[in-house]
């Protein structure tokens, strides 16, 4: 017969008084929170009421502002947790060898990953963030509504003018133009999402520097707003890869597609897919993830960009490896027919123009809490 376990039993009580704890903490900590993030949220919400004032001006739906990332929200969290804990356990049985490894790992995960201080700092952040994502991408769906796309024939001159009269992408044809180096730049191109995803999550449940934290995040979301959404919706442009379709001028970019269909032939390009559904998207107006075309600045390096810095600021090792991927981006972003250089160009400069000002920034504000915490 098995034994029950009175609910007066020790095990209970004690694991009731966990609990309560637990709950006490994460309250503390998560009001504290709260005001430490209070000025990022307020970016946040305020931003989202002119999304919501665009979405009126332009007939999109307002809805959309939390439900276009909201799915992948409820699939990837469970993941991404079922990631962590994983790789803890991973690391504990490989590097550590407790005796004990489920104990070791059970009592790493409560003590060192799932604590109130973690959790409660990052659940601002993360709630926050669906609600920018759904809002920037609702905006920038909206740009065909709010200016032409009158800048593509400009900047595909000035790339010629600044290369010597050639375009980049010819300069980059001979060394890049074979379909197997074309499928690997496509593969790095594509997993951009996916390490800003990752980054991400990294830094909204970190707690190993604050400042760096705050430094990335206002970043990101400043880096987001003045670049993709108000430059880009002023330099509204398209981009090489939908010039022809876009200007109803010759397409100096036709050579390059035509490479782009023959090398998919041959092994699987995706970013021709993707610049499709793009296509779609803009003929429809339809508000989907990653919605929207604008050339100018270049996103994709903006935020290499800045994952390139939080990265050297973090260990040396991460800062090249991550250099390297900036520089693919950039490269992948003209060959791949996404981009003119110009616009990556643009997107590094101004995300390091923006990392520089947040951090002066960031350290005004820190040196004006010492002198205040000094007269206290």
């Amino acid at each position: 017969m098995s034994k029950v376990v009175e609910p007066d039993s020790p095990r209970i009580s004690g694991m009731a008084h966990a609990i309560a704890g637990y709950r006490a903490e994460f309250s503390v900590e998560f009001w504290m929170a709260l005001h430490r993030h209070r000025w990022l949220l307020a970016l946040v919400l305020a931003y989202w009421i002119i999304g919501l004032g665009v979405a009126r001006y332009t007939g999109m739906p307002t809805g959309a502002t939390v439900a276009t990332y909201l799915p992948i929200y409820l699939e990837l969290m469970p993941v991404t947790l079922a990631a962590i804990v994983l790789g803890r356990a991973i690391g504990i049985v490989c590097i550590d060898r407790p005796s004990r490894p489920l104990s070791h790992i059970a009592r790493d995960l409560r003590c060192s990953v799932f604590t109130p201080r973690r959790i409660a700092n990052g659940l601002p952040m993360l709630a926050s963030m669906l609600l920018f994502g759904g809002t920037f991408t609702l905006i920038k769906a909206s740009m065909p509504a709010l200016n032409d796309y009158s800048w593509d024939a400009k900047f595909e001159a000035l790339d010629r003018w600044l290369h010597g009269g050639i375009a980049p992408w010819q300069f980059l044809q001979p060394w890049l133009g074979n379909p197997l180096v074309t499928h690997a730049i496509n593969i790095v191109y594509a997993v951009w999402f996916a390490i800003l995803g990752v980054t991400w999550v990294w830094q909204v449940f970190s707690l190993r520097d604050e400042f760096l934290r705050k430094q990335f995040f206002w970043s990101l979301l400043v880096t987001w707003i003045l670049l993709g959404n108000i430059a880009a919706t002023y330099l509204a442009s398209a981009g090489p890869c939908y010039f022809g379709r876009m200007t109803g001028l010759p397409d100096p970019f036709q050579p390059l597609m035509t490479y782009l269909h023959w090398a998919d032939t041959i092994n699987p390009i995706w970013a021709l897919q993707a610049q499709e559904m793009l296509w779609r998207h803009h003929l429809t107006q339809q508000v989907e993830v990653a919605a929207g075309i604008s050339a100018m600045p270049s996103l994709h390096v903006a935020i290499a960009t800045l994952l390139t810095l939080l990265c050297w600021r973090t260990h040396k090792f991460l800062g090249i490896a991550m250099t390297l991927y900036a520089v693919t981006i950039m490269i992948g972003s003209v060959h791949l027919g996404w981009h003119y250089a110009v616009d990556g160009y643009a997107g590094f400069l101004g995300s390091c123009l923006i990392w520089w000002i947040v951090g002066r920034c960031l350290r005004r504000q820190v040196r004006r809490d010492l002198v205040m915490s000094d007269d206290d």
